[in-house]
């Protein structure tokens, strides 16, 4: 196959993936206990709907949780193929290096602290929504900085900095655990318990935009960077004589992917998998050429996501699912097949 073909190729490859996302979008709102048909979603997002105002509320709240869904996506897809080629390991992702395990922790400090509100019954009462979000989002970065801080002061190789934030995700486990068992009650441990989960639900307008601005901003930069991705693939040394600072390009592409990761786990909860098989698939799709292969992994990871919720609303109706574990459910045995075929 030329080049010219095998670029036309990857082209098509990725129009039928984006065609398989926006095919899925009116399916996604169409699930769940309220029946809605596929054709009146249609209508809905081309503004010609005249249903009524019940449905029209639950159409709303589905079509957040769809376009939370996408771009949660797209954050955890770009940056999980950054992070698998700049330390060059295919089981390096966000949260790989801790971030979900530490932003679990700050979860549970920020509840044993008493900031988050006050406990009265079985009812939490809240004194600021927004409260375990910033403790969850700072505890994330904490661990970015340690795990940065391993890589360019400790002078880690990238597999030796993997297997230090493995070390440090069972660490910070255990201080969950020792937590929990100690201190929390039986209340703020099931808060803790359901924020783990991961649930794209939770996220509101106002997260939703947050959200947007950090994946427009995410995506731009990854994209731009593609071909410094494609050189350092082939060893720090052709990127060097390529005109690419290797080492500041793994630092930056670090930290985008690590605010990235901490910003969707605040708001979300842990949705740890997407990040590590969307590349992955994305890979067989279109190969390892970052200009195709981040678009790609970004498309996948919300078709999956997408797919994940709208199943987790289904399946158990009118039980809904968190989608952290519909898509656990889902990705795991993809994953192992993924790895049988290869």
């Amino acid at each position: 196959m030329t080049v010219e073909k095998l670029f036309k190729a990857r082209k098509i490859s990725m129009l039928a993936s984006a065609t398989v996302l926006i095919f899925i979008l009116p399916f996604s709102l169409s699930v769940g206990s309220y029946n809605v048909t596929y054709l009146d979603t249609l209508k809905f997002l081309l503004g010609y709907s005249n249903l009524p105002p019940d449905a029209t509320s639950i159409l709303l709240i589905r079509l957040r949780r769809t376009l939370a869904s996408i771009l949660v996506g797209f954050i955890l897809g770009a940056s999980g193929t950054a992070m698998q080629s700049v330390l060059r390991n295919p089981m390096a992702s966000p949260f790989t290096l801790g971030i979900s395990s530490a932003a679990a922790l700050g979860v549970a400090v920020v509840l044993l602290s008493g900031l988050v509100g006050s406990v009265r019954g079985i009812i939490l009462a809240y004194s600021n929504p927004y409260i375990i979000p910033i403790f969850a989002l700072v505890f994330a970065l904490i661990q970015t900085a340690i795990v940065l801080l391993l890589a360019y002061r400790a002078g880690l190789s990238e597999r030796a900095l993997v297997l230090a934030a493995i070390a440090m995700n069972f660490f910070y486990q255990a201080l969950l655990s020792l937590i929990q068992y100690l201190k929390l009650n039986e209340l703020q441990v099931a808060l803790i318990v359901f924020w783990s989960f991961g649930d794209v639900g939770r996220i509101g307008w106002v997260e939703l935009k947050i959200i947007a601005i950090a994946a427009s901003v995410l995506s731009i930069y990854f994209i731009a960077r593609a071909l410094d991705f494609d050189l350092m693939d082939l060893g720090d040394d052709v990127a060097y004589a390529s005109g690419v600072n290797a080492k500041r390009v793994r630092l930056e592409a670090s930290i985008v992917a690590a605010i990235g990761a901490s910003i969707v786990t605040a708001f979300s909860g842990v949705i740890a998998f997407l990040c590590l098989i969307s590349p992955h698939i994305a890979r067989l799709v279109v190969g390892n050429n970052h200009r195709y292969l981040i678009p790609e992994s970004m498309i996948v990871a919300a078709i999956l996501l997408v797919a994940a919720d709208s199943i987790g609303r289904f399946i158990l109706s009118p039980i809904t699912l968190p989608v952290g574990i519909t898509l656990s459910l889902i990705g795991s045995p993809l994953l192992i097949y993924l790895l049988l075929k290869r």
